[in-house]
């Protein structure tokens, strides 16, 4: 389970690069250190941009996320640990509210 700590040594927003995305809208990006490797980002991304590589972090790898992310937002929706973030074209990272609002939409609760 991440602990509260683990959290709070995430990265400033700042200092994450987009490492993919068309430059318009939000990339995802992974934090490798609250990665797990347990695929959930991999099943739920739609344009299929999300892959696991082999990591010293774990033994079941890490996800890595390649240009063609649209920046929808659902796999760090639906990571259970926080390890993806997305991050936008200025390099700020998305609200929490952000998150819950999408959440809600993608749901059918609004």
């Amino acid at each position: 389970m991440v602990t509260e700590e683990k959290i709070n040594e995430i990265p400033d927003p700042s200092t994450l690069k987009r490492s993919a995305g068309s430059g318009k809208r939000a990339a995802a990006r992974v934090i490798s250190e609250l990665c797990t490797g347990c695929r959930i980002c991999v099943q739920t991304c739609p344009s299929k941009c999300i892959r696991i590589v082999e990591s010293a972090l774990n033994f079941n790898g890490i996800a890595e996320v390649d240009e063609r992310c649209t920046g929808c937002n659902i796999c760090a929706i639906d990571c259970p640990w926080t390890g993806v973030v997305m991050i936008n074209p200025d390099g700020s990272r998305k609200s929490e509210a952000e998150y819950e609002r999408q959440l809600k939409r993608l749901r059918g609760y609004q």
